[in-house]
């Protein structure tokens, strides 16, 4: 048993001296699949983006809109609470 523990032992070693050997330190980059992943993810970003912008942009003319407009919206509310 103990020589079968002794060839294991040995055998792991010179077979492990091959394995660390090898770099495999080499960058692949980014491959395809991995600009296609990019690529969805700036479309769910573009596609969220045009309609926050839109609706940005009409609530800040809700804010910023003339004081006529706010005015006859108030006159309308108490007249139809009257």
């Amino acid at each position: 048993m103990k020589n079968i523990f002794r060839i294991v032992t040995v055998s792991a070693i010179l077979y492990a001296n091959s394995a660390f050997a090898a770099s495999g330190a080499e960058g692949g980059g980014f491959g395809l699949i991995g600009w296609i992943f990019v690529g969805f993810l700036a479309l769910i970003v573009a596609f969220q983006l045009l309609p926050a912008v839109m609706m940005f942009g009409s609530m800040m003319a809700a804010i910023f809109g003339k004081a006529k407009n706010h005015e006859e919206v108030m006159n309308n509310g108490k007249a139809n609470n009257s």
